[in-house]
This record gives structure tokens, sequence and C-alpha cells, in this order.
């Protein structure tokens, strides 16, 4: 998995849909002063998505 979102060799464009509050909270946690900055939403949810995929596959995800 890419760790450089400029990197990509074949990007694909996904959109999601969340509640607005799922929204906010990102925000406000982007927005604070904690270690958990990050440029923007998708960033945030690039790398979400990546460790979720990292903990699934060791619970036995099988990869396709």
């Amino acid at each position: 998995m890419s760790s450089n979102p400029r990197t990509f060799r074949t990007p694909v464009r996904l959109i999601v849909s969340v509640e607005a509050a799922t929204v906010a909270a990102v925000d406000d946690l982007m927005a604070g002063g904690s270690h958990h900055r990050h440029r923007n939403r998708s960033e945030f949810v690039r790398l979400a998505i990546e460790r979720e995929l990292a903990r699934c596959r060791g619970d036995d995800f099988r990869a396709r």
C-alpha cells in the first residue's frame, strides 16, 4: 500500500457517503493540535481504509 498518494501508479477515485456527524468529527480531529493532523479528509479516509484492510488481514481476511 502506498504511503504517498501522489505516487499512485493506477489511481482510482472512490466516492463514499458518511453521516454529517462523522465528517464533523474528522474535521474536528484534523483542526485540533494533536498528532492526528492530516492534510485533508480524503487522505484521512485513505489511511483509515488501509488500516482497516491491514486489520482484517490479521483476522484471516483473504485478499483476492
